[in-house]
């Protein structure tokens, strides 16, 4: 009998319980899985959202339905986003979900906790530098963050948001269901229902507003009080291999602003990329190409919700309708089924760019585009 391949996970934040949990479910025959966990690493306590795939895959892992999860994670419902602001045609317009499909608003914190006293992994307390030299082991999937990269080795994503100012409101909001994406002046706000306060994070470029000016507006437009800044970047590996055994998954891989929930659903699609390679032979170059042209798709997706711009005629969304969009075969080919009118032959033929079916290019079509 062939002995099981040994699986090193570092990190436990998003990135990693997907990857850990997708390897287990997938695989438990096939790999034993330990997971790097530095408790002195913070996980996030925002608020999150995640697009359909991630709420079954945590129901198939850990036999989670609407009524027992709230024992462990207290997720609340989302049935889609709410566009405010964006575009000239409405004032506001949801993305809904299908009838069939429900996601959901967590905090990765709690997440984060039932993967790693689930029993389903040896958990390590250590921190790890430099996972080649330091596991022992068959494969390794670095799930780290975004701290410490060799720059050279990633290349830019095109987006107009740099900056985030984080807030919350400490009382819920049981009125919300869906994730609220407010356009400000100096570039959206994520409004995310948890089940004891509601985040925001107030998205601008910091090369156009300044960060005393965002928390301001902040205050002003949302009455709620900072507790932090964060500056990013928008980045993707050249390569998604490091070493001989590592992959690079999470923010250790890429990081593109939150719009459309698109994180967790990539993580997903890298650990499966990554399965791949491992179990079914596929070479490395063909994988890393995939995720990559995933990622750009994704870029894609999200840089044309700024092309209509929106209610502000302000400098960011002057910048942010000047970038670079570049529309390829299968992203017009949605458009032109959207303008079809023939939505039951889409739905039934479709096979959706990305993340997405033709019903959400719908959506966005109908209530942005002015003839």
């Amino acid at each position: 009998m062939n002995r099981k391949l040994n699986l090193a996970i570092v990190g436990s934040g998003n990135a990693g319980c997907i990857t850990a949990m997708h390897f287990y479910f997938y695989g438990r025959d096939i790999f034993d899985i330990e997971i790097y966990h530095d408790p002195n690493s913070p996980i996030e306590k925002v608020g999150q959202a995640t697009a359909l795939n991630i709420p079954k895959l945590i129901h198939d892992v850990f036999d989670l339905d609407w009524i027992n999860q709230s024992k462990y994670l207290r997720a609340t419902r989302k049935d889609g986003i709410m566009y405010e602001n964006w575009g000239k045609k409405v004032d506001k317009f949801t993305h809904s979900f299908c009838l069939s499909d429900i996601s959901f608003h967590y905090v990765p914190e709690l997440l984060s906790k039932l993967v790693l006293e689930s029993g389903f992994f040896k958990v390590i307390e250590k921190n790890i530098s430099n996972p080649e030299i330091e596991i022992d082991c068959d494969f390794i999937i670095d799930c780290r963050g975004r701290h410490d990269r060799d720059k050279d080795l990633y290349e830019n994503l095109i987006n107009p948001l740099n900056s985030v100012i984080v807030g919350k409101k400490n009382n819920p909001d049981i009125s919300l269901s869906y994730t609220r994406s407010v356009a400000t002046p100096d570039g959206w706000t994520f409004v995310i229902p948890n089940y004891d306060s509601v985040s925001y994070g107030y998205l601008y470029n910091r090369n156009i507003t300044d960060k005393e000016v965002a928390e301001k507006n902040i205050k002003n437009i949302f009455d709620v009080d900072p507790i932090f800044g964060l500056d990013f970047e928008n980045y993707i590996a050249k390569n998604c291999y490091y070493g001989q055994r590592t992959f690079l998954n999470g923010n250790r891989l890429s990081f593109l602003e939150p719009l459309e929930a698109t994180s967790s659903s990539f993580y997903s699609y890298a650990a499966r990329c990554f399965w791949d390679h491992i179990v079914d032979k596929v070479p490395k170059d063909t994988c890393n190409i995939n995720l990559r042209k995933e990622m750009k798709k994704i870029e894609t997706f999200i840089l044309w919700h700024y092309q209509k711009g929106s209610k502000y005629d302000t400098p960011f969304w002057d910048y942010a309708k000047s970038l670079p969009f570049f529309v390829d075969t299968d992203f017009q080919l949605q458009i032109d089924k959207c303008k079809s009118g023939d939505m039951i032959s889409c739905k039934r033929n479709s096979m959706g760019y990305s993340q997405w079916g033709t019903n959400s290019f719908k959506y966005w079509v109908d209530n942005t585009y002015e003839e």
